[in-house]
């Protein structure tokens, strides 16, 4: 009788789960496949696959050896399992998206029950869970209240008529200092990315290990670039990853904000069709969220470092995306990552792989990390891919939030030390 009732209460659990979904995009049956071509001809057909199937790739054809994870609807099963037997086969990572979502679904809502939600201090907010855009607004005003070197500026406005902030940490000091921004949730279904980061900024202010580093550098903190979105993946579409503009031509909404920088637009590694996950948009900086980010950072002065925080996959990667050609400082880029990947590993034993885009991952264009370097000049520029390496891809555990801000926050204090020790105005 006992194990019967236990059994009807998670089934309700589950149903009032569904239930506050309300008009979400339902993934039940869904799978996330993995392949590992074994040959360039291979590389091509998958990369055919996302036109031909609308094929979600959650990490990219590139090369032989490599995998390539994709999101695969029921009805695609039976064709697409003929494609690829005949090449490398294929193996079922994830058996059911809809069920990773609903128990993440399930995690939040108990600890929202629990009353971890919100909090009154930056010590209390429960930084072991994922928070909505509301909360993270909230989190920022927490941390300015309390800390008068902190303030948040608004940059810009979203295609929503959301505000852009970047919380500035900029302590009082006798000598100048180099500057470093950090970014998180332009592709908004990377929910680990500003989770993890705000960890990090609460050890940077209250860890005595790591206080040292907002005493050294200034840091500019950009926690929801694309907020419509990161909005839409709690309302709406958990897995969605794009902006929320609307164009004339198109019956399909948002652009590929990290597609979409005017620095080798509409290259090799993204797409035109607006349909696609890798859309580069109508125009160079079309989208708010971009076109902003972009004024803002150029209206600085001179920055130090840029990262820009992406998941999955657990990389470092640098200049270049667009080319596989190296760019100038990619002895000193490759050195930094080194010493990034050992104190990262040296926290919980993840591995994180580094070297350009473009070699160690795929050939991407219009990204970030090619316009903080080659137009802002910003030699420092770095794409950190966080956890984890397929097993729940962008729909990590919240138990994953804290190692992997620990993680994260090894390999930013080496590059923090970078920078503070070969700032040209330090003095030391």
């Amino acid at each position: 009788m006992m194990r019967r009732l236990v059994f009807i209460l998670v089934l309700l659990e589950i149903y009032i789960v569904k239930i506050a979904v309300g008009n979400k995009v339902d993934y039940s049956g869904q799978q996330v496949w993995r392949v590992t071509p074994n040959s360039p001809e291979e590389v091509k057909s998958l990369r055919e696959l996302e036109e031909k199937f609308e094929v979600d790739f959650w990490t990219e054809p590139t090369s032989p050896g490599r995998f390539v994870d994709f999101r695969v609807k029921p009805k695609q099963f039976f064709e697409l399992a003929n494609a690829l037997n005949r090449m490398s086969g294929y193996e079922i990572y994830i058996s059911d998206v809809q069920s990773l979502i609903i128990n993440e679904k399930l995690s939040h809502n108990k600890r929202k029950n629990l009353g971890k939600a919100l909090a009154s201090s930056v010590q209390a907010f429960d930084y072991s869970q994922y928070h909505p855009a509301k909360e993270v607004y909230q989190w920022m005003d927490l941390v300015t209240s309390e800390y008068s070197f902190a303030t948040k500026e608004q940059f810009g406005v979203t295609f929503e008529g959301r505000p852009l902030y970047v919380l500035k940490f900029e302590k009082p000091s006798a000598k100048s200092k180099p500057t470093i921004v950090v970014d998180a949730l332009i592709h908004c279904r990377e929910w680990i990315t500003t989770a993890s980061l705000m960890f990090i900024f609460k050890e940077m202010l209250q860890n005595p290990s790591f206080t040292h580093m907002m005493d050294e550098v200034n840091w500019y903190f950009v926690p929801m670039i694309n907020v419509d979105g990161y909005v839409e993946t709690w309302i709406g579409d958990r897995l969605w990853r794009k902006t929320r503009s609307t164009g004339p031509n198109s019956n399909c909404p948002g652009v590929d904000a990290n597609r979409n920088f005017d620095s080798y637009w509409s290259n090799e590694g993204a797409s035109g069709n607006p349909c696609a996950f890798s859309y580069y948009g109508p125009t160079p900086e079309s989208e708010s969220e971009v076109r902003h980010l972009v004024k803002y950072v150029m209206g600085q002065g001179k920055i130090d470092a840029y990262v820009t925080t992406h998941s999955y996959t657990q990389l470092i990667l640098y200049p270049y995306g667009y080319t596989s050609t190296p760019c100038a400082d990619d002895a000193v880029l490759n050195a930094t990552s080194k010493l990034m990947h050992d104190a990262m590993k040296a926290v919980h034993g993840k591995t994180y792989t580094y070297g350009p885009s473009s070699t160690t991952i795929y050939v991407t264009s219009g990204t970030t990390t090619d316009w903080s370097y080659d137009v802002a000049g910003i030699v420092q520029s770095y794409t950190f891919e966080l956890r984890d390496t397929g097993r729940y891809g962008f729909i990590l555990p919240a138990d994953q939030i804290i190692p992997n801000g620990e993680e994260y926050l090894a390999g930013l204090e080496v590059l923090s030390n970078y920078v503070r020790d070969n700032y040209e105005g330090s003095g030391m």
